[in-house]
């Protein structure tokens, strides 16, 4: 099992009602467990890195005037809900706090990126299509 393949299990694990996960696979075996305090940690047996994942945060402040939009979870961003669909948002668009500018597909699983705060898009800072990581800038509002 390669990290994004972990990665994977651990966004499918936040959105299910499982506190626990054990997958034993060519030998080693990988434990998920959600933490007490709702954040996401990840251990791994036998003895190797373990990479801990933070709850992430939809909107971060860039400046005074800016935020900027990040990827909640780790997956491929698409701009529109089809290939020949429109994009959800341009630049230039206002957009208002919970409106959807974009997706997250993650093992054929779709969720909806939002807006945290009213803004207007200055930047689409990641092609559609583009693989993420959690906390990627996506947009950036003024």
């Amino acid at each position: 099992m390669d990290l994004s393949q972990i990665r994977r299990l651990i966004d499918l694990m936040a959105q299910a009602p499982i506190a626990e996960l054990e997958i034993e696979e060519n030998g080693r075996r990988v434990r998920l467990a959600k933490a007490q305090n709702g954040q996401r940690a990840v251990a791994a047996k036998p003895a190797e890195a373990t990479p801990v994942v933070p709850q992430s945060s939809v909107m971060t402040p860039a400046s005074d005037a800016q935020a900027t939009i990040t990827a909640p979870s780790y997956g491929v961003f698409h701009l529109a809900p089809s290939p020949d669909a429109s994009s959800y948002v341009v630049v230039g668009q206002k957009v208002e706090a919970g409106q959807q500018v974009g997706l997250l597909e993650a093992m054929k699983v779709f969720n909806p990126v939002r807006a945290g705060i009213a803004g207007t898009i200055e930047a689409v800072l990641v092609a559609g299509g583009t693989e993420v990581d959690m906390g990627t800038p996506l947009f950036r509002l003024v």
